[in-house]
């Protein structure tokens, strides 16, 4: 996959926006800058540089790396435009100043591979997400035309079964019974809505969002509100991407937050799509190490596989906030409705 290939290389690269932000970066950029990839990602290249760096395609540069505990390090970096990518992102391979090592030709043949499969990027997601999406519809209409319809014939023959009865006792053992059918019938409606959100096709993100929220409060008793900001909606393909990681988001508030409130904030921002997941709960201080929360690598890796990004911030008692942004060119290979 592209993001794997991306993060393997042994050059330290980094893949910048329009406006000088890193979008990604590779491990052997961790090493490089001494920072993770959650730290890197984000950053203004002022940060990273020393002066005001000005990185131009395919013209050649020197550059100073600002390291965290206050060194300077001499590096050699080589730009390439996207090619295809109409927002004016650029890649980045950065090598400490007189390293042994890759030669120019080297470098120039690993971003030309990367900016090839870049350009498969949009393509290849599409494809991922909307076989997703068809399976979890054969799964939600198997769910509804079988599983249901036996859980209600089951219930209908409980009520036959009921006018036969008279001890209070056999009654109370049928009430627990119609009682656990109606429980199991409840939660597979749960889960067809889960698999097949009935309003995102239909009336659009904000609207799936509202019905997800209105399902939290119900559940967990939160305050809850939608506050889109969007001027169009989305792709499908998109949509529904931007969806199941609000889902994973949401679900962890109810999971985990132990909150009161929970606010989403659909919006848009530097040609793609920016939303916000915002709780007033416990907070936590090692969210990205807990094995409780193996949504949020999930999360993470939907975002870099679009192109885009992924952030969390929490303190104990401070509530949460997850935050990821994805590209408005994932949806420009869009292969039209799921069926």
């Amino acid at each position: 996959m592209y993001w794997q290939a991306f993060r393997t290389a042994p050059e330290a690269l980094v893949v910048l926006d329009a406006s000088g932000v890193v979008r990604l970066a590779s491990a052997a950029a961790e090493t490089l800058f001494q920072r993770e990839a959650a730290a890197l990602i984000g950053c203004d290249a002022r940060d990273l540089f020393g002066g005001e760096p000005a990185f131009r395609a395919e013209a050649p540069t020197t550059a100073v790396v600002r390291l965290p505990d206050g060194h300077e390090l001499p590096v050699d970096v080589r730009v390439r435009t996207l090619e295809g990518d109409p927002s004016g992102m650029l890649a980045l391979a950065v090598e400490e100043r007189g390293a042994p090592g890759r030669s120019r030709a080297s470098l120039e043949q690993r971003i030309t591979r990367l900016t090839l499969t870049g350009q498969e990027q949009g393509e290849l997601l599409t494809d991922v997400i909307v076989t997703q999406e068809r399976e979890r519809a054969r799964i939600a209409a198997g769910v509804h035309d079988d599983s249901l319809q036996v859980i209600t014939a089951a219930t209908l023959r409980l009520q036959q079964l009921r006018r036969r009865l008279s001890d209070p006792a056999d009654l109370a053992i049928l009430d627990r019974l119609e009682a656990s059918l109606v429980q199991a019938a409840e939660r597979l409606r749960r889960l067809i809505f889960d698999f097949r959100p009935p309003r995102l096709a239909d009336d659009g993100l904000a609207a799936a969002t509202e019905d997800l929220l209105d399902d939290l409060a119900e559940q967990h008793g939160l305050g809850v509100r939608v506050d889109s900001r969007l001027t169009g909606e989305p792709a499908l393909p998109t949509r529904l991407l931007l969806f199941r990681m609000l889902q994973e988001a949401v679900a962890n508030v109810g999971k985990h937050a132990g909150a009161d409130r929970c606010t989403v904030i659909l919006g848009e921002e530097q040609g793609g799509y920016l939303v916000r997941v915002v709780d007033d709960g416990v907070g936590a201080e090692n969210l990205h190490t807990d094995p409780g929360h193996l949504g949020l690598l999930l999360m993470r890796e939907r975002a870099a596989l679009a192109g885009g990004w992924f952030r969390i911030s929490s303190l104990p008692g401070r509530g949460t906030t997850v935050t990821f942004w994805v590209p408005r060119g994932a949806d420009l290979e869009s292969k039209g409705a799921v069926s």
